[in-house]
């Protein structure tokens, strides 16, 4: 018998909160440079005599520098690159002329839009557990790397090591987890006969233990357990310069998917039973014995129950049947 027991389908991006559309970098570049191009051209004051004046020098700006400001700020490239060339390539000034301008939105990575990523699969030798995890970052470029594809690939290992973990952030536990695991606390043996002010304080104590081991993010790594696995998504947000998102998982054991099976059945207390109780109906229900000169006795067949077992399972029929046949 051969059961197709269950399947997840995992679209890219339909996972986590709601996120908004992805900002094209390289078409906002582009746009933003020709329009500003365009805009100096058009508004650039006729040169000053050379006797009037002292030319200021031009400030060389890395597109590194540029990359970092706008992290920093989140202001828009060219202004980053604007604030940079009139702060003479100093970070710290340069994102003062962006605040003092309010082009400063102190932006963080953790608050940007993550809409591209990768779903990564893990399935453990044997083939009996197997984890699929979404991970999101802002862009395509970065989700196509091999850095972004080995923390994906980090996480569902982590999964697939952590049997306890439910959740990906401790803010998706709803109440009714919290009080459940609170309740079974409250029955613990070593609590009884404490005063409930005391219980109320151990328990709190215990239940944030619990919920812990439950949430990804506070896992120890299991490559390097003196980080935690938010610590690890943190290393690679300052790798990759892009908020990473870990959106959701799902994990496969194998045997808990499928319809839900009844509690396996003790054939052999069910045999002994049948057998007891039809052996006793029978001794009730016989009819006398007919003479021996009327009829030929039928030698008796000794049924072990190991063989009524054993017919059930080929037939699936009733054990009394079994036995009869």
């Amino acid at each position: 018998n051969i059961q197709i027991a269950r399947f997840e389908r995992f679209n890219l991006g339909e996972g986590g909160p709601a996120k908004a559309a992805p900002e094209d970098l390289n078409a906002a570049i582009a746009e933003t440079l020709a329009a500003t191009a365009a805009d100096q051209a058009a508004a650039a004051p006729a040169p000053a005599p050379a006797a009037d004046s002292e030319a200021k020098p031009a400030v060389k700006v890395s597109a590194k520098d540029v990359k970092a400001l706008r992290e920093l700020t989140d202001a828009a490239m060219m202004k980053c690159k604007e604030a940079l060339a009139e702060s003479g390539g100093d970070m710290e000034k340069a994102q003062e002329w962006l605040r003092a301008k309010g082009l400063s939105s102190a932006g963080k990575k953790s608050d940007r839009a993550t809409s591209e990523g990768v779903i990564a699969t893990y399935v453990h030798t044997g083939s009996r557990l197997g984890v699929m995890v979404e991970v999101n970052c802002e862009t395509d470029f970065v989700a196509k790397g091999d850095k972004f594809a080995e923390l994906a690939r980090a996480v569902a290992m982590q999964l697939a090591a952590s049997p306890t973990v439910e959740f990906v952030r401790a803010d998706e536990i709803d109440d009714e987890v919290k009080e459940r695991e609170r309740q079974a606390e409250m029955q613990s043996e070593d609590l009884a006969g404490k005063p409930d002010n005391i219980k109320e304080k151990m328990v709190e104590g215990r239940l944030g233990k619990i919920l812990k081991t439950k949430v990804l993010m506070d896992q120890p790594y299991i490559r390097d357990p003196s980080m935690t696995v938010g610590d690890l998504v943190k290393g690679y947000i300052s790798q990759l310069g892009e908020n990473i998102q870990i959106a959701r998982f799902e994990r496969f054991n194998l045997g808990e998917g499928g319809p839900a099976k009844a509690a396996p059945e003790d054939l052999n207390a069910a045999i002994a039973e049948t057998l007891a109780a039809t052996a006793a109906d029978q001794a009730a229900a016989a009819p006398a014995p007919a003479p021996a000169a009327d009829s030929e006795a039928k030698p008796a067949v000794k049924v072990s129950a190991k063989d009524v077992k054993a017919l059930r399972e080929l037939t699936d029929a009733a054990m009394m049947k079994c036995k009869e046949a």
